[in-house]
């Protein structure tokens, strides 16, 4: 009997499962269909967003140097050069600076900024995959009450890093960045107001000397140069 039972009471979860992803599948392809019906099309409005709007905003990346040595020293002051949409308490700050790469993985770049610590305190993300919403939060440029949901806002920012990745990131990639290359960025980046109350950026998590270690401030590219001493070079 309670075998019995047991084996219902699973098939019953089966299928609340099955027909709850039924449900949410069809709800989203019923919001594509939607917006397709009034000509909403996320991919164009973040290629338009990228192409034509965004330029105006990066005059006012802050400098990658001061901006990290607030994140470290003075949070308070730090809080004022980002950008934050409701009660969050993660902001999105534009960036912009050079640095040497100091050393290389999946996931991007580690990059020494700071003239007086050769260690990094930078991560260039150059994943094959960028997630978050820097880009589009940091530039100020996009109104969240300008759209009927927040799946609406939400893709755009899945397309805005979709372009990240094709005309920023591969292209980068395929100059080969090596350690002890010098680049230059221009990026956004999301940052909690307590990422630095326990570590600084370029401390240490863990009292050891491995890299993955290091609590790196993470930046989305936005552009990305090396420097011309480098360009050729293999």
């Amino acid at each position: 009997m309670k075998r019995r039972y047991l084996i219902h009471l699973i098939g019953c979860a089966a299928l609340v499962l099955v027909l709850g992803s039924s449900v949410e599948f069809r709800r989203l392809e019923d919001k594509r269909a939607e917006e397709r019906a009034e000509g909403f099309q996320p991919a164009e409005y973040a290629r338009d967003f990228w192409d034509n709007r965004l330029d105006a905003a990066l005059g006012g990346a802050v400098a990658a140097e001061e901006l990290i040595g607030l994140f470290n020293t003075n949070m308070e002051a730090a809080v004022r050069k980002g950008r934050i949409l409701g009660h969050s308490r993660v902001r999105a700050y534009l960036l912009q600076g050079a640095g040497r790469i100091t050393a290389t993985d999946r996931d991007g770049l580690q990059v020494s900024v700071l003239a007086d610590d050769p260690g990094a305190e930078v991560l260039i993300c150059t994943g094959a995959y960028i997630s978050g919403n820097a880009v589009r939060d940091a530039s100020g440029l996009i109104d969240v009450s300008a759209f009927s949901d927040t799946m609406r806002f939400n893709r755009i920012s899945s397309e805005i890093n979709r372009i990240v990745v094709q005309d920023v990131i591969a292209p980068f990639l395929a100059r080969r960045p090596q350690v002890g290359m010098v680049m230059r960025f221009v990026g956004a980046a999301e940052v909690a107001d307590d990422a630095t109350e326990r570590v600084p950026f370029g401390g240490r998590l863990k009292d050891n000397q491995v890299e993955s270690d290091l609590h790196l401030l993470k930046v989305v590219p936005i552009r990305l140069e090396m420097e011309p001493s480098f360009v050729g070079e293999r």
